[in-house]
């Protein structure tokens, strides 16, 4: 499965690797973990409704723990969605040759940005989203997505569309519709 990364989560975290002696403990032996996450005074929680992460292991030598916002409009090789020890879970494996089209888009919708979401409701989203991972506390929701062009989300502010063209700055970006119909 292809993914192009569009945006992560607001939770990181690392697992390093076990041996304290090993000089790539940190690095190429590290596994990182991205979920969704909402602030909570000084702390970030995960209050997940649907529990899920994405991984990246330390030898994807494209994706920098210091610097993951580098990986934002690239297109990874990914293991297909799976459900492990409670959650979704989706590991990035490597990044895509540039000539290869992504089979989905990783999108990370907030309320803050994108208006509340009601996930009890049939149809808040179209039939091809894939949850991987929701948040919500009160008033506050964070979900992460995976979306084809042309899937929509639907919010309090309106339907929001993933629409995919060149001259947007990461290739696609979710844009909401002033008449709140699908294509």
């Amino acid at each position: 499965m292809l993914v192009k990364v569009l945006g992560f989560g607001s939770n990181w975290w690392a697992r390093f690797g076990p041996d304290p002696l090993d000089c790539y403990r940190f690095t190429r032996h590290a596994a990182y973990f991205n979920s969704t996450g909402l602030r909570c005074g000084n702390k970030m929680r995960r209050h997940w409704i649907v529990p899920g992460l994405i991984r990246f292991n330390g030898t994807c030598n494209v994706f920098s723990s210091q610097f993951p916002s580098r990986a934002v409009s690239l297109t990874f090789e990914c293991a297909e969605l799976g459900f492990a020890l409670g959650g979704n879970r989706i590991l990035f494996q490597k990044k895509a040759a540039y000539s290869l089209q992504a089979d989905y888009f990783l999108t990370v919708v907030s309320s803050d940005r994108f208006g509340m979401i009601d996930f009890h409701s049939g149809d808040w989203k179209s039939a091809s989203v894939i949850t991987v991972a929701a948040s919500q506390s009160g008033e506050k929701q964070e979900a992460m997505l995976l979306m084809r062009p042309f899937d929509w989300l639907r919010t309090t502010l309106g339907v929001w569309q993933l629409k995919t063209e060149t001259f947007l700055h990461r290739g696609a970006a979710l844009e909401l519709l002033e008449d709140g119909r699908r294509n």
